[in-house]
């Protein structure tokens, strides 16, 4: 039987129903849809391939074609969200911008870490200064990837928590999902970290407390539909079920090369940058006590 490919674990239960070892709640919060999945021990987490624990999974639509007071609320949102994740306690959150910027479908993260207002170093060169400005500690780092500096993301990363000891590790990274109307318009929260370059079957060594020795939080993106899984889909959706006959059409069509070929939106390199400043400002509102203005006049920016 072919395997659809995916790394929401909302679409995994909408694939296998309960019999997925997960509960789905879903609510709407601000004119947006919250999915909350919970994964199971054993079942869920064979199933989905993911750690036991929460997926809040965001609908936020096309954020890139949104008014200003749209994209405002839907971070507000979002920053409401990361917060809940993070540990109520003094100390300093690193967040982690995984991915190729080079790339633009596995840019998200290091985008998102440039438009970061990182203060760490501002409560040891002036701690007035970062008391009352209202800062909270944020450091960053985007780690590269393998292929261009030799060194596994989770290395360099560990490496800083060794250093710094954060109280809080927030990765952010590029998904898969089964469906192209999910591209760049859902979030995916968790507080379980995370498998670097899953989403393209490149997965790397994982991103968690395990190994980072702090509770770590996970912000993904779906930038990518697996080709063979947007064929199976569509083959699906146009005989109105399911047949294990697919899995040799699929077999044909994805022969040789193609089998590691993933469908991108059109207007990726816009969706990329809209949502990487999305998921900052987020971060920014979640961690700081400041205002998107106030954000964005440190920042010399405007959103």
């Amino acid at each position: 039987m072919f395997e659809k490919r995916t790394d929401l674990a909302l679409e995994v239960h909408e694939l296998h129903g309960d019999a997925s070892g997960i509960e789905v709640n879903e609510q709407i919060k601000d004119g947006i849809k919250v999915t909350v999945a919970e994964v199971s021990q054993g079942i869920g987490e064979k199933s989905s391939g993911k750690k036991a624990g929460r997926y809040i999974t965001l609908d936020i639509g096309k954020i890139w074609k949104q008014d200003k007071k749209r994209f405002r609320d839907t971070a507000a949102l979002l920053a409401s969200e990361i917060e809940s994740l993070l540990p109520q306690v003094e100390g300093t959150v690193l967040v982690a911008g995984l991915g190729n910027e080079e790339i633009t479908s596995d840019s998200i993260g290091p985008l998102a870490v440039k438009r970061l207002l990182v203060t760490r170093h501002i409560a040891a060169i002036d701690s007035l200064l970062f008391k009352s400005a209202g800062f909270g500690s944020l450091a960053a780092i985007s780690p590269g990837v393998l292929g261009q500096t030799g060194i596994e993301s989770a290395e360099i990363i560990k490496s800083i928590c060794d250093t710094v000891k954060p109280k809080c590790v927030i990765v952010i990274d590029s998904l898969a999902s089964r469906r192209l109307s999910r591209l760049a318009t859902t979030v995916q929260l968790s507080d379980n970290g995370i498998s670097p370059g899953s989403g393209v079957s490149n997965r790397r060594v994982a991103l968690d407390s395990e190994l980072l020795g702090t509770k770590v939080v996970s912000i993904g993106v779906p930038t990518v539909v697996d080709a063979a899984t947007l064929a199976y889909d569509l083959l699906e959706e146009h005989t109105g079920r399911e047949d294990d006959s697919f899995s040799r059409v699929i077999n044909n069509l994805m022969e040789g090369s193609g089998r590691n070929m993933f469908v991108t939106p059109k207007d990726n390199d816009i969706i990329a940058k809209q949502t990487a400043s999305l998921i900052a400002i987020a971060l920014n509102l979640a961690v700081h006590k400041l205002s998107i203005d106030e954000i964005n006049e440190y920042l010399g920016s405007q959103s």
